[in-house]
């Protein structure tokens, strides 16, 4: 049960808004916990509540410059046959954007096959209209990711498409490897973790046409980085990035885990250096984004029966 769990904890950590929001989207194994909670209910249907908490939505290294902090409960049911469902939302705690602003649900298939272990999952994005993150015009995602444990090191692979709402599909490869710290008797758990990510950036030129140029029906972000201070909205907004497939960001982590049953908590720090910067072009001017390297946090706990 608990190893079934972690498994999909992970995922959700992976797709990054999770979670980004779930936390998200990274891909690390968990194996000497998984080996310890196997033998108690790896066999058992079973259903998660979990409170998570992340201090700013950061999406392959894309943000807005007013920060968005989150709480994230959410419910999981995992069937022993490998299927699951997940229902979450997400509170933005800013003082004066106080609001629930996603909702989302997920379905999907994990399974194992010795030491390989594998996800397959669709999810279903419901913003609220004032949102300002990045990935905002986001309606849905199909996701696939494999992680291989080599013993010394795991190795991580994913996939995943963003279906948007006004622009062309988005494409995204990743990869990560991480090797894992755990204490004799298997509670506590520290996994060093490296990734690199590729895609293509359909969905941050609608987020800069609805927020930081204000042609949209939310107009409220300020964009990320140097791309000018016209508060003037505009009709027309071309990011040159957005249908090329390319290097969106290196990022390293310190994923902490300590299991008490049917407790689990978990820390996990980030540090994200951004590639392939947006040149914006509007009818009056070019905009160069200005990425800056980014330093944020996820904090969780979760509770199984």
């Amino acid at each position: 049960m608990f190893k079934a769990f972690i498994m999909k904890f992970s995922k959700f950590k992976f797709i990054r808004f999770l979670l980004l929001f779930l936390l998200g989207n990274s891909i690390f194994s968990q194996s000497e916990i998984k080996k310890e909670v196997q033998t108690n209910g790896a066999d058992s249907s079973y259903v998660s509540l979990s409170l998570g908490y992340i201090n700013d939505a950061v999406f392959f290294g894309r943000k807005d410059s007013i920060s968005a902090p989150y709480l994230y409960p959410s419910i999981t049911y995992f069937n022993k046959s490998g299927f699951y469902a997940t229902g979450s939302f997400s509170y933005l705690t800013k003082s004066n954007e106080s609001r629930i602003d996603l909702f989302l649900g997920t379905i999907g298939y994990d399974f194992n096959i010795r030491k390989l272990q594998g996800d397959i999952s669709f999810t279903k994005y419901f913003f609220n209209t004032d949102s300002y993150n990045v990935i905002s015009e986001v309606e849905a995602d199909i996701s696939a990711i494999m992680v291989y444990d080599l013993d010394i090191l795991n190795v991580g692979v994913g996939a995943t498409l963003f279906i948007n709402k006004n622009s062309g599909s988005d494409f995204f490869l990743y990869s990560e490897i991480s090797h894992d710290f755990v204490t004799k008797h298997q509670r506590f758990q520290i996994s060093p973790t490296a990734g690199i990510y590729f895609g293509s950036q359909n969905f941050y030129e609608e987020y800069y046409i609805n927020n930081r140029f204000g042609n949209g029906s939310r107009g409220k972000g300020s964009g990320q980085g140097n791309v000018g201070n016209t508060q003037t909205a505009v009709t027309s907004v071309v990011l040159e990035e957005s249908e090329k497939f390319s290097l969106m960001a290196i990022e390293f982590s310190l994923p902490i885990w300590y299991v008490n049953k049917p407790y689990i908590l978990g820390l996990s720090p980030y540090f994200i250096i951004p590639k392939t910067p947006a040149t914006l072009t509007t009818e009056t001017d070019i905009y160069k984004e200005d990425l800056d390297n980014t330093f944020y946090f996820m904090l969780s706990i979760s509770y199984i029966f």
